[in-house]
């Protein structure tokens, strides 16, 4: 008897751990976020804003002595790609002035690395990996500074396009925001990164252009016996 007990719990935490392992489910980091099985994770970051520590120790709030108040939202949803279905991330900034004056602040969406990147690429407000897009802004930024390590030097200027490559898989990059926001105004900046993706099936940068974030959130609120059925 208790040899089956102790089968049966180690049956179970082998399910468990392969859970957790799973390629293409959705890991919230302090900040940002990371794809499980990704060799990056996206880590967002204020100028003038403190991020605030979450009561379940993940934080996803910023706040700053302008009164300034940012709210991050991630999402992980289905999403047909060719013939297929993939997964996709889409990730929300709200920031809210409450204040009776502009404000102004930069953000940083940063890829680090949590495998090896062997190179790194960005171009028209996206970061690609071997030619693939990783993260896709659907706001313009002022452009990215790319390394090629922690240590290295880096250019001053944020650069429109942009290559790095490293042998020891240590690419990084951050793309930089100005943001200015009139009293009493909210600005939402979206974010996409796929998270699987089907065998064969590769999207480019124009159709991730095209696919708007506020649909990947609309997708993750419904119910789920509705994204059962079938059209």
């Amino acid at each position: 008897m208790r040899g089956l007990v102790l089968g049966c719990f180690l049956f179970l935490c082998a399910i468990l751990t392969r859970a957790e392992d799973t390629p293409g489910s959705l890991q919230r980091i302090d900040g940002g976020f990371a794809p499980r099985g990704a060799s990056f994770e996206v880590v967002f970051e204020f100028s003038d804003l403190k991020l605030e520590q979450g009561k379940e120790g993940l934080a996803s709030e910023w706040s700053g002595p302008n009164g300034v108040i940012a709210h991050l939202e991630v999402c992980c949803v289905k999403w047909p790609l060719g013939l297929s279905d993939g997964m996709l991330a889409g990730a929300r900034l709200r920031l809210t002035n409450p204040t009776a004056n502009p404000v102004h602040t930069t953000l940083s969406a940063r890829i680090v690395p949590q495998g090896k990147i062997l190179a790194l690429a960005f171009e028209r407000h996206a970061f690609l990996v071997e030619g693939r897009p990783i993260l896709v802004s659907d706001t313009p930024s002022r452009g990215a500074i790319l390394a090629d390590s922690p240590f290295s030097s880096r250019p001053l200027i944020p650069q429109d396009r942009a290559h790095v490559e490293s042998a020891k898989g240590e690419c990084r990059g951050e793309m930089l925001f100005d943001l200015t926001l009139p009293p009493g105004q909210t600005q939402t900046l979206g974010f996409i990164s796929p998270v699987q993706l089907p065998p064969a099936s590769e999207p480019d940068l124009d159709f991730y252009r095209e696919l708007s974030v506020d649909k990947l959130f609309a997708e993750a609120q419904k119910p789920e016996a509705e994204k059962q059925q079938k059209p």
